[in-house]
């Protein structure tokens, strides 16, 4: 099946609805750290309500877009991909009864660095859960199921456990932190000033999509240095003298959060904040200065290649495909120093994520190029061999009498 510039250009125009989206009941930091670690080296967290739905409504829509329509081939493509994906989301829901698509709200991951040993982990995933939830994967992993007060886990040898709580949260992690989570008289664990969990709760009201923080202990520290090796570098420095470090990503743009053990080194990464800023706004612009040179100097090539004739008629929609991706670079910047705790703060906003970093252009690119390898990964036409030849019988002549 054939895809080409013109399939591109009429997927990516058929896309433009996909983004990242508000979601109102986005979790609170209590309830994301309800069931936290009480001093994880590294946080992460994903809102997926934002992301997952609305995308996938999207996606399913594409066989209805007008300009898809149009083209037989590629209409043909969009719906077998699309049919692959409802094939693997269907047997995720045999298995497990946990629909991907309508039942996982959001995920927060809690991970302990233990020197030369396996780090001890802890995911919490708030959705659609229950005690059918676990029986069903202990059925697909042969797992032992257990009750645990008014909860219930499956744990298989060193494979990690997964448990669903009283209230329907479904916990998955090192099996004897699983468990304790599941008593009854599990409690939020306490969040003291300048804590890691502290930093995380910072972190999460800022009701990111996704986000991470690095709050490494003495132990993590000196391990991950030591997978570093012998020599200094900028990224050693910073694991030596970073006390905290988050990165998060919202429907509205971007921040990250960075507190040094050194007034010095605090104004050195506010300079490079500054830098990358400056960096964000040229990614908006430069695309569409490199666009128009293009297509300005295009028409000089009119009749020597049937792509580039097709190219040059869809010259308005790739224009368009460009504004629709990417901002004028115009969006907020704050950089805020707290120079007694040498923090530094900052924020990047525009009335979307695009606006700030080109990565609204990052979803459509790859359905594109899932929709591309799907389209080349269909099994060939069985091999059509030719039929063997009947072999003939020599003649035989009657012997004469």
């Amino acid at each position: 099946m054939s895809f080409g510039i013109v399939e591109v250009i009429t997927l990516l125009l058929g896309m433009s609805g996909f983004g990242l989206q508000a979601n109102p009941k986005a979790p609170t930091p209590d309830q994301s750290l309800l069931y936290a670690m009480p001093d994880p080296d590294v946080v992460v967290h994903f809102d997926v309500a934002a992301v997952v739905p609305g995308n996938y409504k999207v996606l399913q829509n594409l066989p209805n877009q007008p300009q898809i329509k149009a083209s037989a081939d590629l209409s043909k493509m969009v719906r077998q991909a699309i049919g692959e994906v409802e094939g693997a989301r269907g047997l995720a829901k045999g298995a497990t009864g946990i629909d991907l698509v309508t039942d996982v709200s959001d995920a927060t991951v809690f991970l302990q660095i233990r020197p030369q040993q396996e780090p001890t982990f802890v995911a919490v995933v708030h959705g659609k859960f229950s005690t059918a939830t676990v029986d069903k994967i202990a059925r697909m992993t042969k797992g032992t199921v257990s009750k645990v007060g008014n909860a219930m886990m499956v744990e298989k040898g060193n494979d990690p456990a997964i448990g669903v709580t009283k209230d329907g949260v479904l916990i998955a992690g090192t099996a004897n932190l699983v468990r304790d989570r599941l008593q009854d008289t599990w409690r939020m664990p306490a969040r003291t000033a300048n804590s890691n969990l502290a930093f995380a709760a910072e972190m999460l009201a800022g009701k990111p999509v996704y986000a991470v923080s690095l709050t490494l202990s003495a132990a993590a520290r000196k391990q991950v240095l030591s997978s570093m090796g012998p020599d200094k570098n900028f990224v050693t420095d910073m694991v030596v003298r970073h006390k905290a470090a988050a990165f998060s990503v919202y429907t509205d743009g971007i921040g990250w959060t960075w507190i040094d053990s050194s007034k010095a080194g605090m104004e050195a990464m506010a300079m490079m904040s500054e830098g990358s800023l400056e960096i964000l706004k040229a990614m908006q612009i430069a695309p569409r200065g490199f666009a128009k040179i293009a297509l300005g100097a295009i028409d000089s090539y009119k009749g020597k290649d049937k792509k580039i004739d097709e190219l040059i008629r869809r010259k308005g929609d790739v224009l368009k495909i460009i504004e629709s991706y990417t901002g004028d670079g115009n969006f907020k910047t704050k950089i805020d120093r707290d120079a007694k705790a040498n923090k530094l703060t900052v924020r990047a906003t525009g009335a979307t994520l695009s606006e700030v970093v080109p990565a609204g252009f990052f979803i459509p690119a790859a359905v594109v190029g899932w929709l591309t390898m799907s389209s080349r990964s269909e099994p060939p036409p069985p091999m059509q061999m030719p039929a063997p030849s009947t072999p003939k019988s020599p003649g035989l002549t009657p012997k004469k009498t």
